[in-house]
Order: C-alpha cells, then structure tokens, then sequence
C-alpha cells in the first residue's frame, strides 16, 4: 500500500468516527426538548415531589428520568470531543480542560438520576407507605449529593469550553454564545414551555458543533 493510499484511508476512517461522534451529539441534542416538555411540575412547587405527583405516573417517571440520564451520558462526552477536535490551537487548554470536567460532571450527574429515579419509583410502588417518599425527599444529602455537583461540573465545563470555542475561531461566535446558556438552567425551570429557553438554543449550539466538526473533519 502506497503512503498516498494509506493516508486517503487513515483521513477516511477519521471522517467516518467523526460522523458517528457529530450524529450522536445532534441525535441527542434533539432528544433533549421533548424531554423537558414531559417533565412533570410538582404540585407543590419546589424540586422535590409528592407521594400523589409521582405514584399514578411511577413508570413514567422512572422511564424518563432514565432516557434523560443515558441520553446526558452521550450527548456530554460527544459534545466535548468534538470540541477539542475543532480546537486544536489557540484555546486548546481551555477545551481540554473544559473536556474532562465535563466528563466527570457527567458520569456524576448520571449516577445521581437514575438513583433519583430508583428511589422514587420503589418508594410509590403498591403496598409502601405513602410517607416513605417524604423520607427520601428530606434526605436531600443523599437523593441530590452527587446529582447537584455533577450538573455544576457540566455547566462548569461547558463554559470553558465555550472560552476555548470562542478564542479559536473554529466556529462562528453564536455557537460559543449559544453554550453559555447552560447558566440559565440553574435560574430558569427545565420543565414544561419555561425549560424550552434552555433546550432550544443548547440544541442549536449542539448542531452547529457537531455540523462544524464534522465540516473540519471532511
């Protein structure tokens, strides 16, 4: 095999782990709004729910607490990658950075919704008392403890990685600008018409990045 052919295929099987990587990212950037429109209000307000918010919709609840715990632990590491793919000079320690923070924050966040999700789901199952949900819900140390620092280490992550965006150049400056609204999550509900604030420009910001990534890479 000639080094010219070997390096058309090398540059090939990039193009396509790259396209697999930017599908992945958009797919689930998508999959990310109807989620938020599914998510229940509780009754009460606040961020915990009741015994009666839960208990009719228990499978519901636990389904989708799950797909949106799997569909973060995708669309946050494809998200950094191509990240650091698209920032390979100036900025690149930001991205790097921003890159394994954001890792981390997600196998945390992860690990705390679908226990979140267990916890609910058993506590409202036929024959336990209804009190037990209270129980759980005051004991926000370990429902939200690794939950809450997870969130904050992808939101962290996410902005310095958005610094190495906007540095480099790679990409036009509305997707960096777009990244940074991950702030607004902390601030503006994520369920129901308010958390579309949110999702919408986070999935927008999601398909630029994984179309300008795959652009370089072709």
């Amino acid at each position: 095999m000639s080094t010219e052919t070997l390096v058309r295929s090398t540059s090939s099987l990039t193009r396509r782990r790259v396209g697999y990587v930017a599908v992945a990212l958009a797919v689930t950037g998508v999959a990310a709004v109807p989620g938020g429109l599914l998510w229940p209000q509780p009754a009460a307000g606040g961020e915990t729910y009741a015994y009666a918010d839960i208990q009719p919709h228990r499978a519901l609840w636990w389904g989708l607490l799950t797909a949106l715990a799997v569909n973060l632990i995708v669309n946050v590491p494809a998200q950094a990658l191509l990240t650091v793919l698209l920032v390979r000079a100036r900025g690149a320690a930001w991205a790097t950075v921003g890159g394994i923070i954001m890792w981390i924050g997600a196998a945390l966040y992860a690990v705390g919704a679908a226990g979140w999700a267990a916890a609910y789901y058993f506590a409202t199952a036929a024959g336990v008392d209804p009190s037990v949900i209270e129980r759980v819900n005051d004991d926000s140390a370990h429902v939200f403890g690794v939950m809450i620092p997870g969130a904050l280490l992808v939101a962290l992550g996410t902005v310095i990685q958005a610094v190495g965006l906007w540095r480099s150049g790679a990409v036009p400056r509305w997707i960096p600008v777009l990244w940074l609204t991950i702030v607004a999550t902390f601030v503006v509900p994520g369920n129901g018409v308010a958390g579309l604030l949110t999702a919408v420009p986070m999935t927008a910001a999601s398909l630029g990045t994984a179309y300008y990534a795959w652009r370089r890479a072709a």
